[in-house]
């Protein structure tokens, strides 16, 4: 169940009051019931109905139908074609593993999901992981991702890296730091830094293929998987409060402003996706310049959330100066920018 509860805190409260608070008896169970929302949370345990097999407490004719989550899913209704689409946007658990890890003072097992990852998978490797660290260094392989030029300019190569690791450890910058504001400045800088960039990346690299005729849009669904991740999940607009990766920042912005759109959904992350799924159509019809046009748009749309959520922490840290978090917050954000 702790390991449910990283990554959907809804599926983690109803099995708790399933099996812990509500359950006077083992007998009183509804094993069945119990079952199928366990299993639709597999994803979360970092395993399978085939490694799980059928059990054999429970009569067939009450037994739920196990079902693994499809490579090519839905991401808040954005369609993607690639089949290892859900491999990336398991990365959003990696975030949040890391996070809780950091605020339990874990340290050192917070480095290792960091360094060797847990959940986002590489499809280049037979049962290998995609680790956060490793898109630290993968950056900068697209010559037109200027963002990605602009960090090695002011910063030098490794920055991201460092600041990650000096978040996690209590380093550095956050020597002094709480254990919770060690995991908004990591979470924060991961979202912000690594995977935003890698977002562009992948979007540029997906171009690329595009101008050589390959109509192969891995790398656009990958960039969106980057963007909002699978805990987002499958419906247009996303979750109330279960995203972790930068759709949810837009998301965050309008629900403390009060600006959400009917439905509780963010305009700009409306305006995000539709960018997304025109840049993606695009690639497919061998329309690379139509694609780039997208693309520009969605790096204004990324920049444009990145300011407001400096604003917002802005606001924050001047009504209250000793607020750690939104300090944490504020320095990683400034720095992202």
């Amino acid at each position: 169940l702790p390991q449910i509860r990283i990554c959907d805190k809804n599926a983690y409260n109803g099995l708790y009051d399933m099996l812990v608070t509500n359950a006077k008896s083992a007998a009183g169970i509804d094993l069945s019931k119990a079952l199928g929302m366990l299993q639709d949370r597999y994803v979360c345990l970092g395993i399978t109905c085939e490694e799980v097999g059928l059990p054999d407490f429970i009569a067939e004719a009450s037994r739920p139908t196990c079902v693994n989550p499809p490579e090519n899913i839905l991401i808040v209704g954005y369609n993607g074609t690639s089949d290892m689409l859900l491999d990336t946007a398991l990365t959003d658990l990696d975030v949040r593993a890391i996070g809780t890890l950091v605020e339990m003072e874990a340290n050192n097992a917070a480095m290792d999901i960091y360094k060797w990852g847990r959940y986002s998978k590489d499809d280049d490797i037979s049962f290998g992981y995609s680790p956060i660290k490793d898109l630290t260094t993968d950056l900068y392989s697209n010559d037109q991702n200027f963002v990605s030029k602009d960090y090695i300019t002011k910063y030098g190569d490794n920055f991201q890296d460092e600041i990650i690791i000096n978040a996690i450890q209590g380093t550095g910058d956050f020597e002094s730091v709480s254990p919770r504001s060690r995991r908004v400045a990591t979470e924060a800088a991961i979202v912000t830094m690594v995977l935003h960039i890698y977002a562009l990346d992948a979007m540029y690299t997906g171009i690329d293929y595009c101008n050589k005729g390959d109509q192969d849009t891995y790398w656009w669904d990958d960039a969106v998987a980057s963007l909002v991740g699978w805990a987002e999940g499958t419906e247009t607009g996303g979750s109330v409060n279960n995203g972790f990766l930068f759709y949810n920042i837009a998301q965050y912005l309008c629900d403390v402003s009060d600006t959400c759109k009917d439905g509780g959904d963010s305009e700009i992350n409306r305006l995000l996706m539709i960018a997304l799924t025109e840049g993606k159509e695009s690639l497919w019809a061998l329309n690379c310049a139509a694609a780039e046009s997208r693309l520009a748009d969605v790096e204004l749309i990324l920049e444009t959330v990145l300011v407001d959520l400096l604003a917002y922490f802005v606001e924050q840290i001047s009504s209250n100066p000793v607020d750690e978090d939104s300090v944490s917050h504020g320095y990683i954000v400034a720095t992202a920018l």
